[in-house]
């Protein structure tokens, strides 16, 4: 992974918890980058046509984004936060989602923050679902959960597909894990969930331990391929069975990662809800940091 220079942070909204700012500066201390702060304000009443005549709707907007342009340069100052590193920028949109994937497009972001926000069913909120469905850019998805001074970073590996992009979203998985680790004096760990069908403990005809220990051979001897340029003890490499979601965050919650490291490719589902494949299956019990990769 390329040296992170420039972030979108998206911040949260006034009287909330800003945790992917303090994340951000927490990076910017230990190497430099620049920070692009970025508030999004709306209100419905802009959209009252029927209420509001036109010179009232922009008043309304004026006095709006005013207001947050004023909290967020005071968010700025309470941090400390040196200007040099730091440029603001307030938004007037609803989508805010959509936003960030179009400025993330122009490809001048290395990495854009967010702070995870989670529904009363344990998913993650549209707006997460979007950002790491459709962000051209890396997403780190930040939780309040603080970093030790040697965080422990959880790279989730797929070996089941051999294809090109695959191959290359470990490949960038394990490179940008070694990045943070490099620069945030972190500790790496890596996972392969192997997935057995229950199905198999049915059938007289097939020895499930068997079955079992062929996949973590042939998973270990692609391990060994796979991580060959790493410099990652095998005590640091987990192939638990099970259901890959339960199975990585099992393993996550055993080493106490502070950072979860995964590709995501899939797109499908109903906009804003879950996508159904892997990577969501981890995602949405993951409790630490996320870092979502695409190929």
């Amino acid at each position: 992974m390329k040296d992170i220079k420039n972030v979108l942070v998206v911040m949260d909204k006034p009287k909330h918890d800003q945790v992917a700012f303090r994340r951000a500066l927490g990076l910017e201390r230990t190497s430099p980058m620049h920070l692009h702060l970025t508030a999004f304000c709306y209100h419905p009443m802009y959209d009252q046509t029927e209420v509001f005549d036109t010179h009232q709707r922009s008043e309304i907007k004026k006095d709006l984004v005013h207001d947050r342009e004023r909290w967020l340069r005071d968010q700025v100052l309470d941090a400390k936060a040196v200007y040099e590193n730091v440029t603001l920028e307030t938004v007037w949109t609803k989508e805010l989602a959509d936003w960030v994937v179009e400025k993330a497009g122009s490809g001048k972001y290395d990495l854009v923050m967010k702070t995870v926000h989670k529904s009363q069913t344990l998913t993650h909120t549209p707006s997460d679902w979007t950002l790491l469905r459709e962000c051209p850019a890396p997403v780190l998805l930040c939780t309040k959960k603080r970093w030790p001074k040697t965080p422990q970073i959880l790279v989730a590996l797929d070996l089941k597909r051999s294809d090109r992009s695959h191959k290359r979203l470990n490949v960038k998985a394990l490179d940008a894990a070694s990045w943070f680790a490099e620069k945030h004096g972190g500790q790496i760990h890596c996972v392969y969930a192997i997935e057995v069908s229950n199905v198999l403990s049915d059938l007289d005809i097939i020895n499930p331990r068997k079955i079992q220990k062929d996949a973590k051979d042939k998973a270990q001897a692609a391990l060994d391929d796979l991580l060959g340029p790493y410099d990652i003890p095998k005590s640091r490499v987990h192939m638990p069975i099970g259901k890959v979601g339960q199975a990585v965050n099992n393993v996550a919650a055993k080493v106490k990662a502070d950072l979860l490291v995964m590709g995501t490719t899939g797109r499908t589902g109903v906009k804003g809800l879950v996508l159904g494949n892997a990577a969501e299956k981890v995602l949405v019990r993951a409790g630490c940091d996320i870092l979502a990769l695409k190929p």
